[in-house]
């Protein structure tokens, strides 16, 4: 398993500064870039290829919270964190609230849709603004729950950082139960925030 956190020349973190991290993958994707081998063989340039793509699949990885997570989970686990389906008891207002708003959305845009009238269609601009808003106040605490996590992965890191050095007991004194418990939640929001912003853009045209 490649480790991307070594790749990028980062230390195992739950948070990452996002500038820092943007600054050096453009530093290495630069270097490894396919255009700097002009008059290299055509085993170098597949290997710088294969590097620059690497390098590239690692920015990718950890500049999301959520894949950059499960990916630290995965590493410190030896295994992949298993995928969980049901709603922590905490999140399920949040999925009743939701899901209502998005049902709401998805009957509004049949109806609109199904006109054939552009005059129809503008007298429906409206009540498809006002949704709107409500999908976006919606949107806009999601994303304050995301900021919420973000802090507190920030926090662990800590934990990590302490870690640095001790090789013995290591896994065993993370707080890797607590990680897999924000990377439950971290799906759960990322996939909701991106069915209300899916449905926000419809409703804009």
């Amino acid at each position: 398993m490649t480790d991307y956190f070594a790749l990028l020349n980062f230390p195992r973190r739950p948070w990452l500064d996002a500038d820092a991290l943007k600054q050096r993958f453009h530093e290495l994707s630069t270097e490894v870039h396919p255009d700097q081998a002009h008059d290299a063989t055509d085993e170098a340039k597949a290997e710088l290829q294969q590097r620059f793509a690497e390098v590239n699949t690692a920015h990718q990885c950890l500049r999301e919270a959520k894949t950059r997570v499960r990916h630290l989970l995965e590493l410190e686990l030896g295994r992949a964190p298993g995928n969980v389906k049901s709603i922590p008891g905490e999140m399920t207002d949040w999925f009743m609230e939701i899901g209502s708003v998005c049902r709401e959305a998805d009957a509004f845009l049949a109806r609109k849709e199904a006109q054939d009238s552009p005059l129809l269609q503008a007298a429906l601009m409206g009540e498809g603004m006002e949704l709107n808003e409500k999908v976006a106040k919606m949107h806009g605490r999601l994303q304050a729950e995301l900021a919420r996590v973000d802090a507190e992965l920030q926090s662990l890191g800590q934990a990590w950082e302490a870690l640095d050095s001790q090789v013995e007991g290591r896994t065993e004194a993370l707080p890797l139960t607590r990680l897999e418990a924000l990377d439950q939640r971290l799906g759960f929001w990322v996939k909701w925030s991106g069915q209300l912003a899916e449905r926000s853009s419809r409703l804009m045209f």
